[in-house]
């Protein structure tokens, strides 16, 4: 995933993502996926205030990450975080 800016804590974001195939087709996210977010260099994944939409819009292979960053959440201020897949597979293929 890409970088989404400065966030601030209490904030709601929204980040796309693709999935393809071995062979560049847009491809289904399957396998119950889920994204977490890791904060800093940390091995601990927060998995709350995450909403993943697989196949946004009915679009294949275009999915939807929705991260509302509140405290209660477990987000801090001045903190970096990335999103990645922990669940999921591509084409049965984990990912």
């Amino acid at each position: 995933m890409s970088y989404a800016g400065d966030i601030r804590l209490g904030d709601t974001i929204d980040v796309k993502f693709c999935t393809v195939s071995t062979t560049g087709a847009p491809t289904t996210l399957a396998g119950t996926p889920v994204v977490s977010a890791y904060p800093g260099n940390s091995t601990t994944q927060l998995t709350a205030g995450i909403t993943l939409t697989v196949d946004f819009d009915t679009v294949t292979g275009l999915h939807n990450v929705r991260v509302v960053a509140t405290g209660a959440n477990g987000y801090a201020a001045a903190s970096n975080y990335a999103l990645v897949i922990t669940t999921g597979t591509v084409g049965g293929t984990s990912v």
